[in-house]
């Protein structure tokens, strides 16, 4: 057997630098954010395997920035809500609402979607105003912000599920008299389904609400600021401009600015 006094002093020094790199690469990799996204299109959604779409891509750049090299994970709005505000090495986004004001730190503002109603072709529902609309069947997305916002407006008979298609064809079939939903939203089913959905009455807006990159409170502020610094030269060299351009979001629902902290 060799003993430890046989082994040249070199060696010794390189098994130690290599034990102290493989250290530091491990403390990194924990260092890192588990960052999470909306899984709703037209924001994140798969396409033959391949991620895309409007927050995907934001994402994406504002993570090459702040030299993020983890996963960037879709989840559905319910689970990501709960995942971010209960771990403390999670970041993502959250649309900032009433019930959740106090939850989350708010980095920075992504965006702001109106949200309106919407109701089927040659139906009776009285889309005029919200207070006509306030007995009526309402589908929203559950965990989405038409959700909060429908219950805010103060309508009665709430009825959600889990993707925009399937509250058209409740829609569509009867179950529900009205949808409230985003004007974007509206396009990204008309693209999944392959059909024009023109026909659609659109109704009064109901609100308008912001998506976030939020945080719990404990999250590690150097992190938050990294993402927020990058998200701010996305701002500054026109990249912004240009991922809102590609999925022709109107000027007015491109409304952002540095959250207040």
């Amino acid at each position: 057997m060799t003993s430890v006094r046989n082994v040249p002093s070199a060696s010794i020094f390189k098994c130690a630098a290599l034990c102290g790199l493989l250290l530091l690469a491990a403390s990194a990799a924990r260092s890192e954010p588990r960052v999470y996204i909306d899984r709703v299109a037209p924001l994140a959604y798969s396409v033959n395997g391949v991620q895309q779409g409007l927050l995907h891509d934001l994402m994406s750049e504002m993570a090459r920035r702040a030299q993020y090299t983890g996963a960037i994970t879709p989840m559905p709005l319910l689970r990501q809500r709960f995942l971010i505000s209960s771990h403390d090495d999670a970041i993502g986004t959250i649309w900032r609402m009433a019930d959740n004001e106090d939850k989350y730190r708010w980095w920075c503002k992504l965006f702001e979607f109106s949200f309106v109603m919407v109701a089927a072709p040659g139906s009776s529902a009285d889309i005029s105003s919200i207070e006509a609309a306030k007995d009526l069947r309402v589908g929203v997305i559950l965990g989405s912000p038409a959700e909060d916002m429908a219950r805010r407006s103060g309508f009665r008979n709430i009825q959600t599920a889990n993707n925009a298609a399937a509250n058209l064809g409740k829609l569509e079939l009867g179950r529900i008299d009205i949808w409230i939903a985003a004007p974007l939203v509206l396009k990204a089913t008309e693209a999944e389904l392959g059909r024009s959905l023109a026909t659609l009455r659109i109704g009064k807006p109901v609100g308008k609400i912001g998506l976030y990159l939020a945080s719990s409170h404990n999250f590690d502020a150097r992190q938050g600021e990294k993402w927020k610094a990058a998200f701010g030269s996305m701002q500054k060299d026109g990249s912004y401009a240009q991922i809102m351009k590609k999925y022709r979001v109107p000027f007015d629902e491109t409304e952002h600015h540095a959250a207040k902290r």
